[in-house]
């Protein structure tokens, strides 16, 4: 044990010498969480353009009118910005790339669906921009099948009052109460989903308490723990680098002339790398707490986490550098094992994004579990009950690989070390 912790004192002193890799390393996920954190605004709300949408109404009948209004009302109109235009002036801004779309209602657009004719809604869309094209087409959808559905559902008593003003008069008491018990139903059957739409919106008045709740959400905390792993995997590797670099130069033959045996210097390499990434991402963890004003929620699964965390980083490098034979095969190699269990695991993307294959795919990237657990722990302050699963794959997964990666480096060690260029 003697001889271990004085090969795990000298491996700590070295690296606190040249800590210039580590440092750097520590500034990639402090980077990229300052980037996106301040892209997005601190409480995650994102701050996007209004999206100019404009209407080329060839109809000028009632529904043209029903969809223009569903357009400007509540957060739809803090959203759209939309702008009446002439066909000629309307080609002439898009041409220029001065709307992200525009939408056209054909002329007899509401006698068409009066007379149950099927009708289009064309939109024309901004090559020039990919994102705010998208949303105004999603927006010009979802009220087209809204009117749709109202259409279909309320044929009977759309149809009753068409009748009587073609006649050229006004409903009076009885027909309207007529048509209203013939469509009572009808709104009952609905009542939930209109209630909700796009083209209904209500105020709320919330407390202090209720605002600073809302405001709660911290985009830093949703973003630091997928480029945190990317820090910490690499930091690991670099740690752990250090075995090659002293069987190259000779370090190791001379180690061998001393009492220390092959198992002593494994053991000490493998918690040195545990003690220099432990190191880094309480400092990461410090920083965001203090420079970017992150909870760190409830201690004790924090802890658990962060330990299973650097448990599993360590873990896994041990385990591919019992395959390696220089260290031109860990550049080789190494870097885009990194690179590609932190794709898939979510640290460049978050895995929510990717849809439901991807979600199936990330779980097996142990970057999943180790970032999953952050966010429940910062984002949504869940405890430890909620935080089983990725203790019991992030504990399982560093204590087996670590054992293997040391099996495998022990017999390496006994055969002489690596190589510098096999």
């Amino acid at each position: 044990m003697r001889y271990i912790l004085l090969l795990l004192s000298n491996d700590v002193r070295r690296r606190l010498r040249s800590p210039l890799a580590v440092i750097l390393m520590m500034c990639i996920p402090l980077v990229i969480t300052l980037i996106i954190g301040l892209v997005f605004g601190r409480s995650g709300t994102v701050e996007l353009p209004r999206i100019k949408v404009l209407l080329l109404d060839k109809d000028q009948g009632f529904f043209g009118d029903f969809l223009a209004s569903g357009m400007q009302q509540g957060e739809l109109a803090e959203m759209i910005e939309l702008v009446p235009v002439e066909e000629a002036v309307g080609l002439e801004m898009m041409q220029k790339g001065k709307a992200s779309a525009m939408i056209e209602i054909p002329e007899g657009f509401t006698n068409d669906l009066l007379d149950h004719k099927q009708v289009e809604l064309r939109i024309t869309k901004n090559p020039s921009e990919a994102f705010l094209p998208m949303i105004a087409e999603e927006v010009t959808r979802t009220m087209a099948l809204i009117l749709d559905g109202g259409m279909r559902i309320f044929a009977g008593p759309v149809g009753q009052i068409r009748s009587i003003l073609e006649d050229g008069r006004w409903p009076t008491g009885m027909d309207l109460q007529g048509m209203l018990d013939g469509a009572r139903d009808r709104l009952l059957l609905v009542n939930d989903y209109i209630s909700d739409s796009l083209i209904t919106y209500r105020t709320e008045v919330v407390s202090e308490e209720e605002k600073e709740e809302e405001a709660g959400f911290n985009v830093f905390a949703y973003v630091l723990p997928g480029s945190m792993l990317i820090g910490l995997l690499f930091i690991s590797e670099i740690a752990m680098r250090d075995l090659l670099r002293e069987g190259r130069t000779g370090t190791l033959a001379r180690l061998f002339t001393t009492p220390v045996e092959g198992e002593h210097i494994v053991t000490a390499k493998i918690l040195s790398t545990f003690v220099i990434t432990a190191a880094a991402s309480v400092v990461l963890l410090l920083i965001g707490r203090f420079g970017f004003g992150i909870a760190l929620g409830r201690p004790a699964p924090l802890i658990l986490q962060l330990v299973g965390t650097i448990l599993m980083c360590t873990g896994v490098i041990t385990f591919f550098y019992g395959f390696l034979r220089s260290e031109r095969a860990a550049d080789a190699v190494l870097s885009v094992v990194i690179i590609i269990m932190c794709l898939f695991g979510g640290s460049m993307v978050p895995i929510e994004q990717m849809g439901r294959t991807m979600l199936r795919v990330g779980r097996f990237s142990p970057v999943f579990w180790a970032i999953n657990g952050f966010k429940r722990i910062l984002v949504e302050d869940m405890g430890l009950r909620e935080i089983v699963p990725n203790l019991i794959v992030l504990y399982s997964l560093g204590i087996v690989t670590i054992l293997a990666g040391a099996i495998l480096l022990k017999r390496r060690v006994r055969r002489g070390g690596w190589s510098g260029s096999a």
